[in-house]
Parts: C-alpha cells; structure tokens; sequence
C-alpha cells in the first residue's frame, strides 16, 4: 500500500473514530437524561396517587374501602397503571404490575413488548399501592433519534472520506503524471550521457550528443510546468504553434530507434511539448507490447495521426479501458497515468483518441485532428 493510501486510510479512520465518539457520548448523555426524566415523572405522579388515595381512605370508612376503591379505579392515570389492596387481598387493579417490587423505588419491567417504570408505596392502615409508568413509547423515540443519529454519523463519515479522497487525488494526480511523463526524456538523457561517459565518439556524434541532452532537459522543463497546471489551467498552458511533423517524428527516432515514419501531412497547430509527450506516450506502449527490434510505425495523414504495432494486443476488457479510463470497472487495469493522459492532450488538440486491437495481431492508436 502506498503511503498516500495509507495517510488516506489513517485519515479517515481518524475522523470516523472521533465522530463516532462524539455520536456516542451525545446519545449516552440523551438516553440518561430520557431515564432520568421518566423516573422522576413515575415517582411523582405515584406520590400524587398515593396522597389522594390516603386523603380518601381516611374519610372513608374502613368496611366500604374496597367498595370506594374500585370505583377509584376509574382514574386515568394517564398512560400510568396501578393495583391497589391490603394485605393478601386486591382491591382494585388497572393491569396490574407485578408484586415484588423494592418500596419507594423505580424499576424498570419488560411485560408482553411493553416497557414499565414500576413502584411499590404503603399507605395507611397497611393498605398498599403498586403503581407503573408506561413508557414504551419514550423508549421508542429514543432509539429512533439513536438510529438517526448513527445513520447521520455515518453519512457524514462516507462523505468526509469522499471529500478527502477527491481532494488527495486533485493534489496527487498531477504529481503522479509528471513522474510518469519524466520517464522518458531522464532516460534519453542517460542514455545519452551513458555515451557520452563511456563510448569514444567523434565530435560530430558528441555534439548529437549533447544536442539530446539539451533538448531532453528544456522538454523537462515544458512538461514540468503544464503538468503540474494542466488539471486547473488547461487553457492557460496551452500554447500551439506551427509544429513540423517531419522534425518531431525525427527527434522521436531519437528516442525509440525501432521507430518507423510514413509522414504524408506537413505541420499542424499544436503545442509542441504536449503533442510530443502524446505520441511519446502511444510509441512507448507500443514498443513496450512488441518483440525487441520489432518496428513500430507512425504514421501521418491530413487530419490524422496513427500509432500501429505488431505486438501482443490487448484484451476487449483492456480495449474498453484505453478507449474510455474513467469508465473501467476494474480496478487493476487502472495502473498507469499514460493512456488518460494521452485522452486528455488530445483533448486539448481538439482532437481524439481511439485505440484499435486484436490479441496476437498488435494495436493501432489513432489521433483524429477535427480542427
């Protein structure tokens, strides 16, 4: 894994944790305070029903309790439920809640998929109360907000990440063509100075020499800066001017001397530097894909320019890719920055690219000028 993957990786693992601490510190605080308020309410509507019911039974005679008890039992305790006896016997009971519950304190009861607050309470002359609070409902509520908190946590997480991933990419991908564009002229310019350190050569093959090598350094220089620009400012990097194909598949023999030219156009309006590391990029793959020695042709028509080989081919899922990148569903054809690229030049140019291939029979690329 690369190490921008892995800054990526970290990155959003970092933040994911920190929200997703936070969304859990917020809900735990939240279904605290939710069982704090539905405790205190249980404990104070069962103190009001305990009064009332001590108020009454002191002005009620002591052989008609019961009697007068049922017919308390008609109170709408408001969602709340309660029994209501002495000793072994009940009274009265709106569903009842379950007898063994600790004197003055809540307890919480799960009964037939409902959630009750339960509190038991002994009022005068040894008559008890057992009184529940229903609060399924508030339970509900709560995981609802929990669920939607969560989701949301997690929705923003995926769209930090996204947010990062295109940021990281907009920053990397201009790094990452100039490495791949550098290749080719730092490896002419070794070549040359490989030669020039190690071969005796005349003064005319040192001077062709040298040439190279000046001309390789100042194309370095030319791709350096409209690539580092070229995503935000393609526009402004641009610069054609009358370009002879002739001297350009002539400095490209250079480069690859496998390199064979039928130029049947002239010159063309292009920018010099991007149309020579297009057709660099294309005669590249090219000779990568054919047998050492085998020729590679280029070839120029008005209005077109093609890059044929005799090579290896390409697979339909591999042709898919080099026509349309942004479109490939595999991962791992992605591997190399060239062929976008190569698409987003001969944009530039007005113009564009469509490869041809048959596995075994080589691949023919072709830049089609429609201007």
């Amino acid at each position: 894994m690369k190490l921008r993957q892995k800054s990526y990786l970290w990155t959003v693992l970092l933040v994911a944790a920190v929200l997703y601490a936070c969304t859990f510190g917020l809900l735990v605080s939240n279904i605290r305070a939710t069982f704090r308020a539905a405790e205190s309410r249980a404990l104070g509507e069962e103190k009001a029903l305990a009064l009332a019911i001590d108020g009454m039974l002191e002005r009620t005679p002591e052989t008609n309790r019961a009697a007068y008890v049922r017919g308390f039992a008609l109170y709408d305790g408001g969602g709340a439920t309660f029994a209501l006896g002495c000793g072994e016997e009940t009274w009265a009971a709106i569903e009842p809640v379950p007898p063994k519950i600790e004197q003055g304190r809540a307890r919480w009861i799960t009964r037939d998929g409902r959630t009750v607050l339960a509190i038991a309470d002994a009022l005068s002359d040894g008559v008890w109360l057992r009184y529940g609070l229903d609060v399924t409902e508030e339970l509900h509520r709560t995981t609802r907000q929990a669920i939607g908190s969560i989701v949301a946590c997690t929705l923003l997480t995926g769209g930090i990440a996204a947010a990062l991933y295109f940021i990281l990419e907009r920053v990397n991908q201009p790094v990452e063509r100039l490495a791949h564009e550098l290749r080719t002229p730092l490896t002419v310019i070794r070549g040359y100075g490989e030669l020039l350190e190690r071969a005796k050569l005349t003064p005319e093959q040192q001077h062709t020499a040298a040439s190279y090598i000046v001309s390789e350094s100042e194309r370095l220089g030319e791709i350096s800066q409209k690539l580092l620009t070229l995503a935000d400012a393609r526009k402004n990097v641009f610069r054609p001017e009358r370009v002879k194909l002739s001297a350009l598949a002539e400095h490209l023999r250079a480069t690859y001397p496998t390199l064979e030219t039928e130029i049947g156009w002239d010159a063309l309006t292009a920018d010099r530097a991007l149309l020579l590391s297009l057709l660099g990029n294309l005669i590249g793959n090219a000779v990568k894909a054919s047998d050492p020695g085998v020729p590679v042709l280029l070839k120029a028509t008005p209005g077109t320019i093609e890059i044929v080989d005799h090579g290896s081919g390409m697979t339909a899922e591999q042709l898919r890719y080099v026509n349309d990148p942004s479109h490939a569903k595999n991962p791992s054809i992605r591997s190399g920055l060239g062929v976008p690229l190569c698409h987003e030049i001969a944009a530039l140019h007005g113009a564009t690219l469509s490869f041809a291939s048959e596995e075994g029979k080589g691949t023919t690329a072709t830049v089609r000028f429609e201007r």
